[in-house]
């Protein structure tokens, strides 16, 4: 997801900053993106950002939400070199996470909920987003532009249109691919 936001000028590689459990994954992610911070932790990734992006599987959830509230908590402590900004907004792309499992997870209000789909990977997916009112204007308009370099975006009011269309737009290409390996299938069966 990091290559379209880099590739579209959204962001430069420079003012992205990434953690993840495996130093493999960012050692990779750097290696493509030059320019592009690695950090040893949640909190450290998020310091000072304006925007944090999270892409975790949702049953990991509890432990990020646990290193955000320790990142609120360490930026009271100077001396920690964490700083989370109290108007830091939250972009999730984790399926079936409601705001408010945010809200009360990190104790952060500006939260932005999206769904991106497979095709997003090469910038032609379909995203639909929702966002609390605390995110304002000029803040929903860089979420926008982050989810279009995914390719188009649809914001909605209620988020439960959110679930809807992951049932359609996320798993419909997979539909297609699984109708695809069928046909191929078939036509290998049938050229014996």
């Amino acid at each position: 997801m990091i290559t379209p936001i880099i590739k579209d000028g959204i962001l430069s590689s420079e003012n992205v900053c990434i953690y993840d459990v495996s130093n493999k994954t960012m050692d990779r992610i750097a290696k493509q993106h030059p320019g592009v911070r690695t950090s040893s932790s949640i909190p450290d990734a998020i310091t000072d950002a304006d925007l944090i992006v999270l892409a975790v599987k949702p049953q990991n959830c509890p432990k990020v939400y646990e290193e955000i509230r320790r990142a609120r908590s360490l930026t009271s402590d100077p001396s920690s070199g964490v700083n989370l900004k109290e108007d830091a907004a939250l972009l999730s792309v984790i399926a079936g996470k409601p705001i408010a499992s945010y809200l009360n997870g990190t104790g952060l209000t500006k939260i932005a909920r999206s769904m991106p789909n497979t095709p997003a990977q090469i910038g032609r997916g379909m995203t639909v987003w929702s966002c609390t009112s605390a995110i304002n204007a000029e803040e929903r308009d860089k979420i926008r532009q982050v989810l279009c370099s995914f390719g188009k975006a649809i914001y909605v009011e209620d988020e439960s249109f959110i679930d809807m269309s992951t049932s359609i737009s996320g798993s419909g290409p997979a539909y297609i691919f699984l109708l695809m390996e069928a046909m191929i299938d078939a036509g290998v069966h049938m050229g014996k």
